[in-house]
């Protein structure tokens, strides 16, 4: 598997001198093309009386393999602390890490079953994983089958789950590491009351770990009568469901000398720094260029709405920011000439703006490419 590996041993002293001891966690998942399923198999026997009872589990998982990989910010170097290679058990990609070292993910275990009747079972579940290298994980709940992934607090002590099914969201929240349901609620009151065509596009956690808050975009366009109902933005509940009010939409509004802001662009929320203050993604475009051409940037506001700091950025999917508030990791979607994507995983000092590449995985290959397809997901911060 021939990846581009950006690592940068020791230059993140430079970086991330403010880091001190924290580490960025991310994960690395191989999904099989058609011709690597085959090759990797080619061996295998094609009649399922021939194959073993693991054979026939390891063909199928839903992808080859996925691992975990924390960088240190003071070393630079990765060092792969969870894989789920084997027959049994194979995780989802995506999830989030507690700051004591620990991944909370949507997982998969299945085993050969001989009674009651002979086959496959599967059973899919959240699990806790410790990202020591010891392999081991626990499994915590049962999860349905559109699983939702696990949104924790900083604390590190709360476990949010947002789901969608019969035409609406429900919020669950437990407690972590005992997995105790403390409160469960409908999101639907919130966005009748604001917003009753928007669409939740985004979560998660406040600072103080007591507070959450949802984002929210009109999904079509609204006509005169629905406009004045629809107040899309990013809201704020309490863990038990109150509405606690909207961030105001003049918060961290985008101000750059020779820059405009494009009106068909909404700005997103990427979350809030350890001292209150709130960080955006938004998009500008300068003078004199077509609308279309924007381009991204961080923009960070304080809690009393004045712009602090604006930032240019890669064009991004997501941002994590650190423990600190000192650095932000996320990935850049990058266009090739073919009209393919790359994936490139940067941390950004959001001190100075200095940024470093640490990881890239190759644009994904056809149906007839020999080698599986990688994907990157950050999983968050851990001190």
């Amino acid at each position: 598997m021939k990846l581009s590996r950006l690592f940068v041993i020791g230059s993140c002293l430079a970086l991330c001198s403010q880091a001190r001891a924290q580490t960025l966690v991310y994960s690395v998942s191989y999904a099989d093309t058609q011709a690597s399923f085959h090759a990797h198999f080619a061996n295998v026997s094609p009649f399922p009386g021939g194959r073993t009872h693991d054979e026939n589990l390891t063909m199928m998982r839903h992808t080859r393999k996925t691992e975990i990989y924390s960088v240190s910010m003071l070393e630079g170097k990765p060092t792969l602390v969870f894989s789920d290679e084997g027959p049994h058990f194979d995780i989802r990609s995506t999830g989030d890490v507690s700051s004591g070292g620990k991944a909370y993910v949507v997982g998969f275990f299945r085993d050969w079953q001989t009674t009651p009747i002979p086959g496959v079972h599967e059973d899919q579940a959240y699990y806790e994983i410790p990202l020591d290298g010891s392999n081991h994980f626990r499994k915590l709940a049962d999860a349905p089958q559109s699983a939702p992934n696990v949104e924790l607090n900083a604390q590190g002590t709360k476990a949010a789950l947002v789901t969608f099914g019969n035409e609406k969201y429900v919020v669950s929240i437990y407690s972590v590491p005992d997995w105790k349901l403390l409160s469960t609620w409908d999101l639907g009151k919130l966005t009748r009351t604001h917003c009753p065509d928007c669409t939740l596009t985004s979560s998660g956690w406040l600072a103080d770990g007591n507070r959450l808050y949802v984002s929210l975009v009109v999904n079509g366009e609204d006509d005169d009568d629905t406009a004045k109902a629809d107040h899309p933005g990013t809201y704020i509940l309490s863990q038990d469901g109150a509405d606690l009010g909207a961030i105001p939409a003049t918060t961290g509004a985008f101000q750059l000398a020779g820059y405009f802001h494009p009106n068909f662009i909404e700005r997103q929320f990427l979350g809030q720094f350890p001292d209150g203050r709130y960080l955006f993604l938004d998009y500008g475009v300068k003078q004199g260029k077509h609308p279309a051409q924007t381009e991204p940037f961080l923009v960070m506001a304080g809690t009393d709405g004045k712009l602090q700091k604006t930032l240019p950025l890669k064009f991004p999917i997501g941002g994590y920011i650190s423990p600190s508030g000192k650095i932000l990791a996320y990935i850049e979607r990058r266009q090739t000439p073919d009209y393919r994507s790359e994936l490139h995983l940067w941390v950004k000092n959001l001190d100075t703006g200095d940024e470093k590449e640490l990881f890239s995985t190759p644009a994904p290959g056809p149906p007839s490419s020999p080698e599986p397809n990688a994907t990157i997901s950050i999983l968050g911060w851990i001190n």
